[in-house]
């Protein structure tokens, strides 16, 4: 509801009389005098055209009620070029419509949510803005695109795609106590094509580092469309604790959804589409804590640490930069149609170092239809401490007998012109588990991501159509659902 009010004010800052003053600016001169005049509920226009190595800080401080504003001219029509950035701080900030291309970044960063490092922002909000190609001349000299700090900051229908250098396309920093448990939202945002770096660097998105992955973030990333983000095997690096990814859609993106340090992430409601795509991949777990839930895994590719789902050895005692012990995780009520290798258990077993096996690993009221497959669960090593309670599994073999396997014969529904397996087979409650993937309540407990379609349901996943400026549509068409 703050984002609508924040959206709202913006792209009505010409007609509010008393509302506050309006800058209309035209050089970075006039920008940097109307900045030092701010006061809530002002707002500061760019004037469309080409800005070329400007520089912009955007300092104030609104209130909840009166946002402090910077917005262009016309949406999508304020172009800035060459060494340009932005970095601002302060509260209840909101900037919309800008475009950033043909250029990079003068330092490390094109738009940083902090001036210097003591100055942060906090309740501030990029809306409707875009970063396209705009790359270091050499694809080693890294730098970031968006950076993240301070605290309940929200980036909504931006348009990110054809980051080519090292360095992560947004970032989030939980590195200290004006940027712990942050409650950052990412939402509605278009993720466009990232091609392969050859190195690590290559993130979408990254949430902490090792070296403060027991901070508390708690960022929320929610709705997002990724496209074709194949920037290295890590789409997304959660790197701190108690973050949430909810409701995205990764399309034909050659990497996974990357559970590398930090515990108690939520990862529920997302659509993993690969199309039959080489190393299109899931969801990897390391640590502990998390709760992977009604995802859907499509025509996967990936294997190896690409794999549907892969739970991973870790090493006894690591440093923060190795890999943790899987512990205290449950998997639940997932699908997976038609995968290359829907299951990897005790990956990294033939590591030397690689001891330590998952413990305490409940997957539970999954469905796994890959009838092409030969093997549907790879154990790399036996995996005491994994547990497989109420799950339907068929391969080419067809009903899996593996322990912990229904027997019920799987049946399909017809549901966004998907034909989508399901079964009637007897399945535990959990208490945390109250919708399917498309937000209908759970009667009795199903096994799968779906049920049965209610005639009323109106469902719309994350798609280019709804996600990315309002200004600005993606020229790809939504079309992964028609099954091959």
């Amino acid at each position: 509801m703050i984002g609508k009010l924040i959206i709202a004010v913006c792209f009505s800052i010409f007609s509010l009389a008393g509302y506050g003053k309006s800058f209309k600016v035209n050089d970075l001169m006039q920008f940097n005098k109307a900045v030092k005049s701010l006061q809530a509920g002002d707002s500061i226009v760019l004037s469309s055209g080409i800005w070329k190595d400007t520089q912009f800080i955007f300092k104030g401080n609104g209130t909840e009620n009166k946002q402090i504003c910077l917005a262009a001219e016309i949406p999508g029509k304020v172009y800035l070029e060459g060494a340009s950035s932005l970095k601002l701080s302060g509260e209840w900030l909101t900037i919309t419509g800008l475009v950033f291309r043909n250029g990079h970044a003068p330092d490390k960063t094109v738009i940083d949510f902090r001036t210097n490092s003591k100055n942060y922002a906090y309740h501030t909000v990029l809306s409707n803005c875009l970063i396209d190609n705009y790359n270091q001349t050499s694809k080693t000299t890294a730098d970031h695109w968006v950076a993240l700090w301070g605290k309940n900051n929200r980036i909504e229908n931006c348009y990110f795609a054809g980051k080519t250098n090292v360095g992560t396309t947004l970032v989030v920093w939980p590195n200290d106590s004006n940027s712990t448990n942050n409650q950052h939202l990412i939402q509605h945002n278009y993720f466009g094509y990232r091609p392969p770096l050859g190195s690590n660097g290559g993130e979408t998105i990254r949430i902490g580092t090792s070296e403060v992955c027991t901070n508390v973030s708690g960022t929320i990333v929610n709705e997002n469309y990724f496209e074709k983000c194949n920037g290295e095997a890590e789409i997304i690096s959660n790197k701190s604790c108690d973050n949430q990814f909810l409701n995205n859609t990764f399309f034909e993106c050659e990497g996974s959804l990357t559970l590398r340090h930090g515990n108690r992430a939520t990862i529920s409601g997302n659509w993993f589409i690969g199309n039959k795509k080489k190393n299109t991949g899931g969801i990897r777990v390391m640590n502990e804590g998390h709760r992977i839930f009604n995802n859907f895994f499509y025509q996967l590719r990936g294997k190896e640490l690409r794999s549907a789902i892969t739970i991973m050895n870790g090493i006894p005692n690591t440093p923060p930069s190795g890999y943790a012990q899987v512990k205290n995780v449950v998997i639940a009520n997932n699908t997976f149609l038609n995968c290359a290798l829907p299951w990897n258990f005790c990956f990294g077993a033939d590591e030397e170092n690689q001891t330590a096996k998952p413990e305490n690993t409940l997957l539970i009221n999954n469905l796994v239809y890959c009838p092409e497959e030969q093997e549907v669960i790879k154990y790399n090593e036996k995996a005491e401490g994994i547990k497989l309670v109420y799950n339907s599994l068929i391969s080419r073999i067809g009903l899996e007998n593996a322990s912990g396997s229904t027997k019920e014969t799987i049946k399909f529904i017809k549901m966004m012109n998907m034909d989508i397996p399901f079964s009637n087979s007897p399945a535990k409650k959990l208490d945390f588990v109250t919708d399917d993937i498309m937000g209908q309540k759970i009667g009795q407990p199903v096994i799968g991501a779906f049920q049965p379609q209610d005639e009323a349901l109106t469902f719309e996943m994350a798609s280019p159509q709804n996600c990315g400026p309002k200004w600005y549509q993606a020229s790809k068409q939504f079309s992964f659902i028609t099954i091959n």
